[in-house]
This record gives C-alpha cells, structure tokens and sequence, in this order.
C-alpha cells in the first residue's frame, strides 16, 4: 500500500483529521451536483464520503436529523457494485477500479464510513419513507461489497487488491457491528484473530499498542481503529458506568485499551502517527471504543477535557468549518454524555449544519 490510512476523516482534519441495484439504475442518480448537501468547504477529493459520514453520524448521535440534501449526497455518491470511493466529481462517470498502487477507486474506509452512517439514519428514523428505502437498500450492497473485501487473514485492506492492515480492519468491524452487533459472527472472530497477530507483546516499551501492519512500530492511530471496531458499534450511546484503567493482559481488545490509557493520561491525547503535535482524532476515536467497552474511566476524562479545552483547534482551520471532527466531538458528547450545544464553547451542531454546501 503506497497511503496510509488512519480514517480518511483524520487527514482532513489535520489538514485542515447489505437488494442489488442494477448498473442502469445507479447511473441514473447523475442528475445532481457533486456538492449539494455536502459538509464543509474544503476540496473532498480526498475525504469527501468520510466526512460527510462522520458528519451525519455525529448529528444523528446528538438525536439531530440530517438534511435531505446531505443524506441524497452521501446516496449519490455510491458506485454502481454498492462500494463507494473518497468522491465521485462526476456522477455519471462510473467509478474505476481500485487500484492500491495509486490509492484511488473504491476503497473499504470510505465504504465502512458510508454504512455506519446509512445505518444510523436508518436507526434514528432520520429520513422520509420514500428515502429510507434507499437507504436501507444502499446500506444492503455497501455491506455486501465490504463482505467480499476481507482476506483469508482476516483483516482488511485499504483499497482491494492490498494488503490487511490494523486501520482498514477496525474501521470495516464497525461497520460490522453496527449492521450485526454479534461479537460471535465469523466476520468478527476472524478479524480478532488478525489483529491479535498486531499486537506487541505485554511488557514491552510499546506493549498491547497496534501495529498498521506486521513489522510496524505500534501507534496511536492503529490502536486506537482497531479498538473502536473490536468494541464498538457507533455511533456509541452514553455515558455508561466505566471502570478503571485495563491492564495489558487477557483480550486482544483490553491489552490495545492499556496502550492507549497509558498514552492518554500521560499527556492527554495521543501523539500523531506522522509527525509532532497530538492526535484529536484517534484520541475521540479512544473515548468512543473506552465508553462502549466499560472501561478507562481516567483516560476517557483526561481525554475528553483535553479534546474540549482543544474543541476550536480540531473542528475549524482558518475559521472555516471541519465537518468531520465536528462529527467526532459530537460522538464523543454523547458517548461522554457532555452537552453537544456548549462542547469547548462549541455549538457543534449549528456550526456542522451551517458547513453544508
């Protein structure tokens, strides 16, 4: 794989963070334009599907419904075999092949993104009846597509025809989860198997932390992906009785969760896996996996404080919106049960909705 991905919605925001439908009817949704209904300023070639699916989940999280053009958009955005890629500019020009060595075509985070959110529209009633079905139906072939993805190994790659990787692998166990909630499904039990062989030994310098791939230095931003879709369906309901922080022993899950808790109440949020500075999105994304697992109490309030006293840092660049950390924090007030109208002196909900093109 020639681009790391650590949820497509993180590089937008550090730069700026299962029906089949035929051919012929999925081409037919060319009429619209690529941007109406879309969240946030900025160029979405590269994260245009993750970030309006974080959107859209962090609004139905905080019992918000999306927009009728922001949820036509992320459904006209679907390829034609149900997988969706970072972002069509032309609707009536199929999507292409994916191809891993230029990471560009469909891809599993952008597809795993866009079913957690179908799925949550689905979930909270969010859309008329006439669009529910679409989006039921589009859920159903997104889920169908991401099925056929995983390898033998158990995990995911970033773009078919590469390789597993911790990222891929827990970004598409939550969409998963979020479809079948079973930890006991063979889609679940062979990626906890995979990401196992990730993990670096207890006791060591980097212990229980996650590896992208085998022969990589553990980081934040594996560790905490793989957690998220080892533990959590989401958007994750909350706040829950948590307990303290996990020891690195027993479950795959609760060795990764002591890494992370360590991190986090060492400086308050993970350190970015490219370069200097913290990591606020795969900190959000450990607050979310610690709430849904029961445990890190500590760790999530360290966190939380951190990512609040940082709200306006992370959701804006230049003053202009980021829709998807906005969706974050506003997963993270409802996991954490803070106010999503007042987070970091934050209204996020208006500031996500008045980002929509």
């Amino acid at each position: 794989m020639t681009q790391r991905n650590t949820i497509k919605f993180a590089s937008a925001a550090a730069a700026g963070a299962l029906a089949l439908m035929s051919v012929g009817q999925a081409t037919a949704l060319a009429a619209p334009s690529s941007t109406t209904g879309l969240y946030g300023a900025s160029d979405p070639t590269y994260d245009g599907v993750f970030r309006q699916s974080l959107a859209i989940l962090g609004l139905t999280s905080a019992g918000v419904k999306p927009s009728a053009p922001s949820i036509d958009w992320l459904l006209n955005q679907q390829c034609a075999d149900g997988s969706y890629q970072a972002y069509r500019a032309d609707l009536a020009t199929p999507c292409a092949p994916s191809d891993p060595a230029t990471s560009t075509g469909p891809d599993t985070n952008s597809t795993g993104a866009a079913i957690s959110a179908l799925m949550a529209i689905n979930q909270a009633g969010a859309a008329p009846a006439a669009t529910m079905s679409k989006v039921t139906n589009a859920a159903a072939r997104a889920g169908l597509w991401l099925g056929k993805q995983q390898l033998k190994d158990g995990g995911w790659p970033y773009f078919p025809g590469g390789a597993s990787d911790a990222n891929s692998t827990g970004l598409a166990l939550a969409a998963v989860m979020t479809s079948a909630p079973d930890f006991k499904v063979p889609a679940y039990v062979a990626a906890n198997k995979f990401l196992a062989t990730l993990v670096a030994p207890c006791g060591s310098a980097d212990g229980g932390g996650l590896s992208y791939q085998k022969g990589a230095k553990p980081d934040g931003s594996a560790s905490s992906q793989g957690l998220l879709g080892l533990t959590a369906a989401i958007p994750v309901t909350g706040p829950k009785k948590l307990t303290g922080s996990p020891a690195c022993s027993g479950t795959t899950g609760r060795k990764v969760a002591s890494y992370l808790s360590s991190r986090i109440l060492a400086k308050g949020a993970l350190d970015s896996s490219f370069g200097t500075g913290p990591d606020y999105t795969s900190t959000a994304s450990t607050v979310m996996a610690f709430v849904a697992a029961g445990y890190g109490k500590p760790a999530v309030t360290k966190a939380t404080s951190t990512l609040a006293a940082n709200a306006r840092a992370f959701a804006e660049k230049d003053g202009v919106a980021v829709p998807a950390a906005l969706g974050l924090l506003l997963m993270v007030s409802e996991a954490t049960g803070k106010n999503p109208r007042s987070f970091g002196g934050i209204n996020l909900v208006t500031a996500l909705q008045g980002s929509q093109r």
